[in-house]
């Protein structure tokens, strides 16, 4: 953390203790949430024999929560949320196994070239959270910090290109493979709440998890209705 965001959280937190405890929610006080965030997903790209791959990209996603307040400071709360498709960039440089100049051999077409399969591949993420968060509220104005844990699934579809000539002669079918997998990951975040009315409030929000030597990044807003 740098002295100058220190600065300005230390600010904020002054800025907001001073206020009045009305506008703190009572012990067993129980909130829903919903809304939309941009899942902003850095992946390191990897280089082999095979080639390139960038599995990096920002998708639209929604996400669903529900909370208590465990004390008029402390909340506890369980999130879902579910990413639209994002693409995985896989460039394939494998050399042609077998090449034949134009004219070679009595076969009615030219280039015919033998290539190593390609690959497409698009991948959902869905995810639930449980998260503590600590409060400091003012008349219009809550911050929240948050801390918890995650499981992540990923389900990732793949179709495999075989192009057996250069020039798409003979159509070649494209298999497609399903895989899935689930990632227990440590997740930190943070909730500006702005109230609208007494159980109404507008909330910019942000998530953050490391995965596999990545990092997703998830600026949202959402509304939140307490009863």
């Amino acid at each position: 953390m740098t002295r100058s965001f220190a600065a300005v959280l230390a600010l904020t937190l002054v800025t907001l203790a001073p206020a009045s405890a009305a506008a703190q929610q009572d012990r067993g006080t129980v909130y829903i949430s919903g809304g939309a965030f941009a899942a902003i997903e850095q992946a390191p790209s990897s280089t082999g024999f095979g080639g390139d791959t960038d599995a990096s990209g920002t998708v639209p996603a929604g996400m669903l929560g529900v909370g208590v307040h465990l004390t008029p400071r402390v909340s506890a709360r369980v999130e879902w949320s579910i990413t639209d498709e994002l693409d995985i960039n896989q460039a394939y440089a494998y050399p042609a196994l077998l090449s034949l100049a134009p004219g070679v051999g009595s076969l009615p077409f030219s280039d015919l070239s033998i290539y190593a399969p390609g690959i497409e591949s698009r991948r959902r993420t869905t995810s639930g959270y449980a998260l503590l968060g600590y409060h400091v509220t003012g008349r219009r104005l809550g911050l929240e910090v948050l801390g918890g844990v995650g499981l992540v699934n990923e389900d990732t579809t793949s179709e495999y290109d075989v192009r057996i000539l250069a020039r798409a002669i003979f159509p070649s079918p494209m298999p497609e493979l399903k895989t899935s997998s689930y990632h227990a990951v440590a997740v930190v975040g943070a909730d500006l709440a702005v109230s609208l009315t007494r159980r109404a409030a507008v909330v910019p929000s942000l998530r953050a998890y490391a995965l596999n030597g990545g990092l997703s990044v998830r600026p949202g807003v959402s509304l939140r209705w307490t009863f």
